[in-house]
């Protein structure tokens, strides 16, 4: 997918978002958020990879660490929020990489209980890619862009709030038609502005 493509999605999604935004405006309270998490699990892609001190680690499809920003419409007992991020996981050592990258474009729905949000929605993960820079293995593979359903428990306090997330996820790589589980649970925090 070229950036052009990208930015035009992104654009798109951002300008849909601002619009259900300026309808919603007079029922809800609109903030925006920035915010970040770490998640944990998914299918290896990469395996027994090893380092100088004898010791060796993987890149699964669901691990990671994550930042993104939006908006967020909260109504009186419930919300809406979506938001545009860098997903990033691997290994990093001193004789080089592995990581497995990609942009997740992400619309939650929520019920709101006395600050405890509920929520459900998809997110939608462009430019999938694994690349790889270690001693005898070099390289890039891109992976196809993947829609994923999420789940997740919210515990929101005016301008931040804390949770944990479940992303129900696969991605398939064209060249070998192979799928892979990226099923993950993460921890995150966001701010609202």
């Amino acid at each position: 997918m070229t950036i052009h493509k990208l930015t035009l999605g992104a654009l798109l999604l951002s300008g849909l978002t601002i619009n259900t935004l300026a309808c919603a405006q007079q029922e809800a309270e609109i903030s925006g958020i920035l915010g970040g998490g770490i998640s944990f699990g998914g299918e290896t892609l990469v395996d027994n990879i090893r380092f100088s001190d004898g010791s060796s680690d993987e890149v699964k499809t669901g691990e990671g660490f994550w930042l993104d920003f939006g908006f967020r419409a909260h109504f009186q007992d419930w919300a809406l929020k979506s938001t545009f991020g860098y997903k990033s996981g691997g290994v990093f050592a001193s004789n080089g990489d592995a990581t497995f990258s990609r942009l997740p474009l992400t619309m939650i729905a929520s019920l709101d209980n006395n600050g405890h949000l509920f929520g459900a929605g998809f997110t939608y993960e462009l430019n999938p890619e694994l690349e790889l820079d270690l001693p005898g293995l070099y390289g890039t593979a891109e992976f196809e862009n993947a829609l994923g359903l999420v789940l997740e428990y919210e515990n929101n306090y005016d301008t931040w709030g804390w949770g944990v997330r479940y992303t129900h996820i696969d991605y398939d790589y064209d060249a070998t038609s192979e799928t892979f589980d990226g099923n993950n649970i993460g921890a995150f925090f966001n701010w609202y502005f």
